[in-house]
């Protein structure tokens, strides 16, 4: 699985969209581990209100200043560069859980069929339409705001999504000569699950997982947009684009101001469109029909 996985990123790594999906994505995860060292007011970028709040309020940008400040005064660059660390915690943990547990559901349904398959297939059935806003809402006035509530409210849904993935994939792989001799000569079911099934289809689904980052990553800031996500003040883009709105005084305050939506915005695009070149050129090795997309562009 290594070698192929490796070869993927060999042949992809040619194209000019996957150098610039690496770059995009590097660029986050760098400012993610760095930002809390780099950032030139640090106080700002957890939230912290600064006590000249007049003086700062809504400032455009400047030398002191590169992004501006927002509605309190805080320094909106700050805030938008540790805003690269909520968004990487939120995409990784989501999308880590998601795919561990639609593995497993997914196998266990493939594998052993029957009762089981007929269950766990329902059960999948059941969560994939659940829109992750309305889970987010239960689950915030249930247990109350945080990045808890996020991802919760993104794993009930996403893994309904790896799991119906990896269920095709491993219905396939069960029904091979190999898998079924495996069986007849006395190895385990779990060894014969780990070792011929989950490893022959990890590959489309580690790819897949990197593409659906970014639509990960746009349904956290959407959640923390309508505010049923991280508090007021919390370091994360949707909630940046949700304060200039309702707090920092609706569109006029954002026509007069619109630093506060164009950087956030901005950084949140740049990330998605990052995910998106690299799993789409990860997708295109592993099922060359889909090159034929890009012909009119880039």
């Amino acid at each position: 699985m290594e070698r192929g996985l490796i070869g993927i990123i060999q042949r992809a790594s040619r194209k000019t969209r996957f150098k610039a999906g690496l770059a995009l994505s590097s660029l986050i995860l760098i400012l993610a581990v760095v930002a809390l060292y780099i950032v030139p007011f640090p106080q700002d970028a957890l939230g912290y209100v600064p006590r000249n709040v007049e003086a700062r309020r809504l400032l455009p940008p400047s030398g002191d200043f590169l992004f501006g400040t927002d509605h309190l005064g805080r320094d909106l660059f700050s805030r938008v560069i540790m805003g690269a660390r909520t968004a990487l915690i939120q995409v990784l943990t989501v999308t880590i859980i998601s795919l561990l547990l639609g593995i497993i559901v997914g196998v266990t349904a493939a594998y052993f069929r029957g009762l089981i398959e007929t269950l766990l297939n329902y059960f999948v059935e059941v969560f994939m339409p659940l829109p992750a806003v309305v889970i987010a809402l239960v689950l915030r006035l249930a247990l109350g705001s945080g990045i808890h509530v996020v991802i919760l409210a993104l794993v009930s849904t996403w893994w309904a999504w790896y799991a119906r993935i990896t269920y095709v994939y491993a219905r396939g792989i069960v029904e091979l000569d190999y898998v079924v001799l495996a069986k007849l000569v006395g190895l385990s079911n779990i060894k014969v699950i780990s070792r011929h099934v989950v490893l022959n289809i990890i590959q489309p689904l580690v790819v897949q997982a990197i593409t659906d980052m970014g639509g990960v990553l746009l349904e956290a800031a959407s959640i923390n947009f309508l505010g049923l996500g991280l508090e007021p003040g919390s370091p994360e883009w949707g909630v940046m684009l949700y304060e200039a709105l309702f707090y920092a005084g609706g569109v006029e305050a954002v026509v007069k101001a619109p630093w506060l939506v164009v950087f956030p915005g901005l950084f949140l695009l740049l990330t998605i469109l990052g995910f998106s070149l690299l799993g789409d050129c990860l997708r295109e090795e592993i099922d060359p029909r889909l090159r034929r997309r890009w012909r009119l562009w880039f």
